[in-house]
């Protein structure tokens, strides 16, 4: 059996259990009892569908020319299984893009800065709406004093200034970066009420997440995210002494495809290991400037937009579609200035990236992606998803005051009251025995989940 990355979730229905009734035994006094198995997996049976991604593919290979020496990479996997993979011919073999080139990614980095910090505040050093003037006493004035850690990583806090631009200076450290951005970045409207693009807030985090661990950016990056995740090409190198949190990281093709299948299995690794909680991934799903105004914002304008939308932001990543009827966000991504471009689908089950290195024309890469993009949704629609059948059960057994759920592998529990926002039980382990008592008729129902990785052969 390969080994398998597994969701399972299951609803304890609120008064299943009481206490003071345990001797009788749990079928007696548990008037409903609801698995429900979700199972997301990237070694299990499955009716493998046939698309045919030729309308892609001829789109990249017209735009050759806007991706220069250089050329394209691309990779789309669904479910573990890659479905369309595509490198062009030309370029020089010395500079043409591998899946193994760790090359400058821009503000792709943006979304490796957001999760290292949405991993601070999961382990307590700062949380997202805390003022930044809270850890760095240099921006506490009337003005700047208000803006909060969420604000600077949803483009929302008003700092800005292009020109010169501190976050991307290579003579600079993070520190000095800092204090010149302090002194001398304006707020050019009042926090929170306005997208605007720009790099020198989330620079700001980067030093408080210093500060409060009172360890170097660089190396919280390589605990937090690129060890966990296996990414050993992953650095923030690409300025120097800066480490530029907002587009300062080089990386893989195939290191940057480890983070996206982290993010699209809700914060495991493939390892099993949980890198985030699936709360801390329903954080990039969740929209931060739906329907604010933008002072400036570079996606642009294209019939490719999913629903007709141009992009809003997250949380160091862009809200590339939302479903009109829902509301839900579907696919979230972080393209860079010199053309790379990865995203997730949770609709489809999708995620992908577009790796290059152009240093022109930059306008004319993203229109083409949203267009090759374009078209591998209208394939998979057509033919449809995968179906999945497990290939194991795990072992339930019910006692007198709870029940055991054993498996091989590793597993985590987390509990929710709306199947949205998870919070990871510290205490659980697997295999493992849980208890609940319920303290009154008002209790909410609980519902719990459950990831594991197979083991064997």
């Amino acid at each position: 059996m390969r080994h398998v990355l597994w969701r399972v979730v299951f609803a304890l229905v609120s008064g299943m259990i009481s206490s003071s009734h345990r001797p009788r035994g749990l079928a007696a006094k548990l008037p409903i009892l609801t698995l429900m198995f979700s199972l997301i997996s990237s070694g299990s049976r499955a009716a493998i569908p046939s698309y045919d991604f030729t309308e892609a593919t001829r789109l990249m290979d017209s735009n050759l020319m806007h991706y220069g020496a250089a050329g394209v990479l691309a990779i789309v996997e669904q479910q573990g299984r890659v479905i369309l993979r595509y490198s062009n011919s030309e370029g020089s073999p010395l500079i043409r893009v591998r899946e193994d080139s760790a090359i400058a990614v821009a503000s792709c980095s943006k979304w490796f800065s957001g999760a290292i910090v949405l991993a601070l505040v999961e382990r307590g050093f700062f949380g997202l709406d805390d003022s930044i003037a809270r850890y760095l006493p240099v921006f506490d004035d009337p003005i700047k004093r208000e803006i909060t850690i969420r604000q600077c990583f949803a483009m929302t806090s008003g700092l800005s200034l292009r020109d010169p631009d501190y976050e991307l200076d290579r003579s600079l450290t993070l520190a000095q970066s800092v204090d010149l951005i302090a002194s001398n970045t304006p707020i050019v409207f009042p926090p929170g009420t306005m997208l605007d693009y720009e790099g020198d807030a989330m620079q700001v985090v980067g030093r408080i997440a210093e500060v409060t661990t009172g360890r170097d950016w660089r190396d919280l990056a390589r605990e937090f995210l690129f060890q966990p995740l296996g990414m050993s090409s992953a650095a923030y190198d690409v300025f120097g002494l800066n480490p530029a949190i907002a587009g300062g990281a080089r990386c893989s093709a195939q290191d940057y495809l480890k983070f996206l299948r982290m993010i699209l299995h809700n914060g495991v690794a493939a390892d099993g290991r949980i890198v985030l909680s699936s709360r801390t991934v329903q954080t990039f799903f969740t929209n931060q400037t739906a329907g604010l105004p933008e002072r400036f914002s570079p996606w642009p304008e294209s019939p490719y937009n999913p629903y007709g939308a141009r992009g809003d932001y997250g949380m160091g990543s862009w809200i590339m579609a939302v479903n009109p009827d829902s509301g839900t966000v579907e696919e979230v991504a972080s393209p860079g200035a010199f053309g790379s471009f990865p995203w997730v689908d949770r609709r489809r089950g999708l995620c992908g990236v577009f790796f290059t290195l152009t240093l022109s024309q930059l306008n004319d890469t993203n229109p083409t992606h949203l267009q090759v993009l374009a078209g591998i949704r209208r394939e998979i629609d057509r033919v449809g998803l995968p179906t999945t059948t497990p290939q194991s059960d795990p072992d339930f057994v019910r006692s007198p005051d709870g029940f055991t759920l054993r498996w091989g592998g590793n597993g985590t529990l987390e509990e929710s009251v709306d199947l949205v926002n998870w919070s990871p039980i510290p205490w659980a382990t697997s295999p493992f025995t849980e208890r609940w008592q319920k303290v009154s008729a008002s209790d909410p129902t609980r519902w719990f989940r459950v990831g594991w990785r197979s083991v064997g052969p």
